[in-house]
């Protein structure tokens, strides 16, 4: 290396520093603000149980140099589940892959956090979970995959109920599995965020009708998991920021949200627009391949909390990740394709190397055509492909 590419890198190392300074959640502390980003891969066992595959692909993320590593959303009962090969955080048969997998995360120095969710009316499209029921807030037909218009069930009193203790349960499980903390997913038009909108919450119970009834299980989950797990296990929300649509769910909603969140003990938020309903409208069509898609949204929510946003979405490069963190938009920068392409995404940014990372082809998106069997990368070297990156040192490779 040339006296000149030294201190090129050295000068890029200074510039990209604010990435690398401590992040508190709650009563812990992450190494620096880099946080992966949940994104399902799909290399879980078809009976919800963690593999060696799965282990190895978190891994792997953390010791790339990640502050935190989110997992994919795990689902909180089987009605609950999305995905055919989606892990399960519900039983004690569970319990020792994600022992395994919380503990090599943090052997590689990142805070392990569960993501968990209630599918709700997404639950089980594929046809051996047709027997299933659907549940939603009430029972309205809505385009579950292109083409296809189902009817959820309208969820119970006691279902609901049911549900609350499913998450709960879920975040002790994975505190015994030694993980720091869990995000609740609230976003997407999965339960709880089926919940938020008045265009799938029509329930006129004290689950619906208003703000207050129509945010009260969000809520009561997160007020529920807090008091089951003290204080020092983290608790954070993916929030429904924007449903994107006329009459639903908004910006303005989301940020009158925010505090309350922040009061029932949420340590983190990411601001998380539109459904996969609403993703497909004209109007919303090519969002999620627009760089920093949804700022807006987190600044918003950042000037409405003290605790951490985490800005997410097309911040791979690390200059504009740099630049959300000065401007004061997010206290945090999550990244989920970037590090799905390149692992070592924050070792080589503060080193210096930035200009060796290796870039997500958002056009070809083999990483969700291959979900169902356990996701892929077209990005990857040819050496790495095969397996994943696990395993794979880019540092020594042929």
């Amino acid at each position: 290396m040339t006296s000149t590419t030294s201190a090129s890198r050295a000068t890029s190392s200074a510039e990209l520093a604010p990435l690398f300074t401590p992040l508190n959640l709650g009563r812990r502390s992450a190494r620096n603000r880099i946080v992966q980003a949940p994104m399902s891969v799909g290399y879980a066992n078809p009976d919800g149980t963690v593999t060696d595959r799965e282990i190895e692909h978190y891994a792997r993320r953390a010791q790339g140099g990640v502050g935190v590593v989110i997992t994919e959303n795990f689902a909180i009962s089987v009605a609950g589940r999305q995905m055919p090969l989606q892990t399960l955080v519900s039983d004690e048969e569970q319990l020792p892959g994600l022992r395994r997998l919380a503990s090599e995360i943090r052997r590689h120095g990142a805070l392990a956090i569960v993501q968990i969710v209630h599918s709700g009316r997404y639950a089980g499209p594929w046809e051996e979970y047709e027997s299933r029921p659907r549940l939603s807030p009430s029972a309205i037909p809505f385009e579950l995959t292109p083409g296809r218009v189902v009817t959820p069930q309208e969820i119970t009193p006691e279902e609901i109920e049911e549900a609350i203790e499913d998450f709960v349960r879920a975040a002790q499980l994975a505190k015994r599995a030694g993980f720091d903390g869990v995000d609740v997913h609230v976003a997407q038009g999965f339960l709880l965020s089926g919940f938020l909108s008045p265009r799938t919450n029509r329930r006129t119970d004290e689950w619906g009708g208003d703000f207050e009834g129509r945010t009260r299980l969000p809520l009561e989950v997160v007020r529920r998991i807090v008091a089951a797990t003290g204080p020092d296990f983290v608790v954070g929300v993916h929030l429904l920021s924007d449903e994107r649509v006329e009459d639903g769910w908004s910006l303005d909603d989301a940020v009158r949200l925010a505090p309350l969140l922040e009061e029932a003990g949420a340590a983190f938020l990411f601001a998380i627009p539109a459904t996969f309903e609403t993703m497909r409208l004209p109007h919303n069509a090519g969002m999620l391949n627009k760089p920093g898609y949804s700022l807006d949204d987190t600044a918003a929510l950042q000037r409405a909390v003290k605790i951490p946003v985490v800005a997410n979405g097309g911040l791979g490069d690390p200059q504009e990740a740099v630049r959300v963190l000065e401007s004061h938009q997010a206290q945090a920068v999550g990244l989920a394709r970037p590090l799905f392409v390149d692992p070592d995404w924050p070792r080589k940014v503060e080193t210096g190397a930035k200009d060796t990372l290796r870039t997500c082809a958002c056009d070809t998106s083999l990483c969700l055509r291959t979900q169902l069997t356990g996701s892929l990368c077209e990005s990857w070297p040819d050496s790495a492909r095969s397996h994943g990156y696990l395993g794979y040192d880019e540092g020594n490779a042929p």
